[in-house]
């Protein structure tokens, strides 16, 4: 995930890679950018293509932050349901969560936030 801050913005955005062609269903959940009486998030849950070699966003938010506050966002990768009609649970793949304190005198993400990085989930075919 990658945090950024654009204007009043805070803004967070998944990418994701695959080193093969592969087909899921991704969900989003968490409580997002989290400030004193406020909570947002624009959780989700859709099916999604990789192609091989190449990084691609499925998700993105922005919301205004003032801090201090938290970052909270999940994303679940799951097995492509045979019938994406049906409510019946995929096998899960993998479980990503980005989750940090924001605090009071933080105006910009720190500079390891502001870049990609990498996580290996091996066998996820």
């Amino acid at each position: 995930m990658v945090e950024t801050q654009e204007d009043d913005e805070r803004k967070l955005k998944i990418f994701l890679s695959s080193d093969a062609e592969v087909d899921f269903l991704y969900k989003i959940g968490g409580r997002g950018i989290v400030v004193p009486g406020n909570t947002g998030n624009a959780p989700n849950s859709e099916t999604f293509s990789l192609h091989t070699g190449q990084t691609d966003s499925p998700w993105s938010y922005g919301q205004t932050m003032d801090p201090p506050g938290q970052i909270d966002v999940n994303i679940e990768i799951h097995q492509t349901p045979a019938d994406i009609f049906a409510d019946k649970p995929t096998p899960l793949w993998a479980n990503f969560v980005f989750r940090r304190n924001v605090p009071a005198n933080e105006k910009n993400p720190p500079a390891v936030f502001l870049k990609k990085q990498c996580a290996t989930v091996p066998g996820a075919k």
